[in-house]
């Protein structure tokens, strides 16, 4: 059975430690932007009803842009942990699972050996399709699929409801925009063997940020910030 544990914060305390503050407060939300994707994302890997089977694709798409998004934004804290001695030295101090949590994190810095990875495989994604809509890639998938017959046909629904509401033509080309623009697959390959594959990269990096911060926050706060 899943248990909880609750602290209470005094935040005049926490807000003494400065920029330090600041760090795991961001911390906090990147942690809890995260696994709310991560949920729904999971919600909507199960059997979806005949009624919102259509939102479905769209659905796991826009979560993946999303845990993408927030990835992106949360190295940056990643990075002024590494660099700070006092918290970096909290890392070494939590378990083993949320040290080696950290590390595969910070293994995605600038300069680090996953760098590389982590810009072409989240990065791009970031920049291009979770918070933009690029029109340059945009035109380039449109006519991409209008060009090739079994591809050239999409669909839109319209219904009573605005949960209903699906555009599948824009998850079609979002879709080809991530898969064949920004993640390379090639049209030899199972697209969504490859797409799964990718995509797990992410979530792997999800999973370890919600390892490492859950315990890294809450023993911080507690030392730190408790009442």
């Amino acid at each position: 059975m899943s248990r909880t544990k609750t602290i209470f914060v005094d935040l005049q305390k926490l807000r003494s430690y400065g920029e330090r503050a600041s760090s795991i407060i961001r911390l906090m939300m990147a942690c809890n932007d995260i696994a709310l994707a991560n949920y729904c994302l999971s919600k909507f890997k199960e059997e979806q009803s005949p009624m919102r089977k259509h939102v479905q694709k769209g659905a796991l798409m826009y979560f993946v842009r999303l845990q993408c998004g927030h990835l992106n934004e949360v190295m940056e804290i990643i990075q002024e942990i590494k660099d700070d001695r006092i918290l970096y030295g909290r890392v070494k101090h939590c378990s083993q699972t949320a040290r080696d949590s950290f590390n595969k994190l910070a293994n995605c810095l600038k300069d680090s050996p996953q760098n590389k990875i982590f810009e072409e495989y989240i990065g791009r994604v970031r920049q291009n399709t979770a918070f933009h809509y690029d029109r340059k890639l945009v035109d380039r998938a449109l006519s991409d699929r209008s060009s090739r017959p079994e591809a050239r046909r999409s669909k839109i629904t319209y219904g009573d409801h605005i949960s209903l509401l699906r555009f599948e033509l824009a998850d079609d080309i979002i879709d080809s925009i991530i898969c064949r623009e920004i993640w390379k697959i090639p049209r030899s390959a199972d697209l969504r063997q490859e797409a799964d594959r990718i995509s797990d990269f992410g979530s792997d990096l999800c999973k370890s940020l919600l390892d490492f911060g859950g315990e890294f926050i809450f023993r911080y706060i507690q030392e730190h910030a408790s009442i």
